[in-house]
């Protein structure tokens, strides 16, 4: 993988804390803005409350989608990336806050200053330290 694409996701990541956490209930889909931190692997974290819509279609349904936006992108253009995966339960309490980890599945990186089109990312090859 190129370092320019490493480069380019580690800005995204360092650009914002905040991702669109999107989880699956009974009732649809349920879009949840949360904060976040990252590791080298990709692997997303947050906290949240139990009695939280989105913990609880988690609880349900793992199944996860994120999008991380960064803003201000680079002048004249949108960086982004938009990630598939699951999420877990890192605690071991029902009380109080409780952390989450998210492993990707699918990511995709957009910079519309370089193309108008997405680039997968091999998760393999990925090197964010």
């Amino acid at each position: 993988m190129s370092n320019d694409i490493n480069r380019r996701v580690k800005e995204v990541l360092e650009r914002t804390e905040i991702m669109a956490l999107s989880t699956v209930g009974s009732d649809g889909s349920w879009v949840s803005p949360v904060r976040f931190e990252y590791n080298e692997k990709l692997e997303l974290s947050f906290t949240s409350m139990m009695d939280t819509k989105h913990v609880q279609n988690i609880l349900k349904d793992p199944r996860v989608s994120v999008a991380i936006y960064s803003f201000p992108g680079p002048p004249g253009g949108n960086l982004g990336l938009q990630i598939k995966g699951t999420a877990k339960r890192m605690s071991d309490s029902d009380e109080g806050w409780q952390q989450f980890k998210i492993t990707p599945e699918e990511v995709w990186c957009f910079d519309s200053l370089l193309t108008r089109e997405r680039q997968s990312i091999d998760l393999s090859k990925l090197q964010l330290d």
